[in-house]
């Protein structure tokens, strides 16, 4: 980490900073402690703004304002932070106006937000780059090359903690999630919906539960091959990730073949209309291997709360009465009552 030559008391805070920085292992704890650092180790900014690297964009993450009705517009980097991603080096503009390297006139911060000078560093470990840290002012010549050499310093510790921060997350996705279907584990899902019914109990608000089984799966396995079993079930957890989205909704693979999903503040006919929704979405798909089209349909038992009972294992066991109903009714199809 290039930091000398600096101030020795900059260099001491930058130590406290790191020894902060490496207790954390949130991502949104770390770009909250990112900010405050570059506050306070710039005073004279106006703007701090945190880009990182997600599904090939530069996006804007995460920002901080001495103006707190300041609006920034921008969703993605722009020609500095490319720029410094592309030469992996921080940059120092004095002022935007008089800077041959950039055409400030294409630039949002300078429209928007009449910024002249500006830093941004490269958050990156070797090879890899994460994103950028981009610290903006509206007066010219505010920025030092000591600034420079600090900002790179809280960027590189950045980069490291943010590094460690997704190892971490996606240790905890293995421990909760079905490798398959990328779905959430029985344990998680049961944690998840005694907290959610307990919210309901509070907040006096419906909770509604679908089960679905597919249909005649051990034949597709049996006619097809496993390999054929695994595109099916990863095509209707597709479907349901799609159709119940995350807004609180909970989607757990139960079993071998089967699914459960606790829907949040969800009453009667609305559960009904998306059982109803899914069943339509599985029975048109297909999945095709060796240039054979393979359909497949699911049953479904659908259990309300509180009708159907207060606690997990009523609610659970409701679902699951009433599947098994739509099985005997001739399968592919959805069974809310009885």
């Amino acid at each position: 980490m290039e930091i000398l030559p600096v101030k020795h008391e900059r260099v001491i805070s930058l130590f406290n900073t790191s020894q902060k920085l490496i207790e954390l292992i949130e991502s949104e704890e770390i770009f909250d402690s990112l900010l405050r650092s570059c506050m306070d180790f710039f005073p004279q900014a106006d703007n701090i703004l945190i880009f990182l690297f997600q599904k090939e964009k530069l996006n804007l993450i995460r920002s901080a304002k001495k103006k707190k009705n300041l609006i920034i517009k921008e969703k993605e980097g722009d020609i500095v932070d490319k720029w410094v991603l592309k030469n992996s080096q921080c940059v120092v503009i004095e002022n935007l106006t008089r800077d041959f390297r950039f055409d400030y006139t294409k630039m949002v911060c300078f429209k928007e937000r009449k910024i002249l000078s500006l830093m941004s560093s490269p958050i990156s470990i070797g090879e890899k780059l994460l994103g950028t840290i981009r610290v903006e002012s509206r007066l010219p010549n505010q920025f030092s090359l000591e600034d420079s050499r600090i900002l790179r310093g809280i960027s590189d510790l950045g980069a490291v903690v943010l590094e460690r921060a997704d190892f971490f997350e996606r240790v905890k996705e293995l421990a909760i999630k079905d490798s398959l279907t990328s779905l959430f584990l029985k344990g998680y899902f049961f944690e998840k919906f005694k907290k959610e019914i307990k919210r309901a109990y509070l907040k006096k608000s419906n909770l509604g539960l679908i089960m679905l089984d597919i249909d005649d799966f051990k034949k597709i396995n049996d006619t097809y091959g496993h390999i054929v079993g695994d595109m099916v079930l990863k095509k209707i957890s597709k479907i349901l990730i799609e159709v119940v989205g995350d807004a609180g909704n909970t989607t757990c693979r139960f079993g071998g073949e089967e699914f459960i999903i606790f829907i949040v503040e969800c009453k009667r006919e609305a559960l009904i209309s998306l059982g109803e929704e899914i069943r339509k979405r599985i029975e048109v798909s297909i999945v095709s291997f060796r240039r054979k089209k393979v359909n497949f349909t699911v049953s479904l038992g659908l259990s309300f709360y509180p009708e159907d009972g207060r606690e997990i294992i009523e609610l659970v066991d409701k679902a699951d009465q009433r599947l098994y109903k739509a099985k005997k009714k001739g399968k592919n199809r959805l069974c809310f009552s009885g």
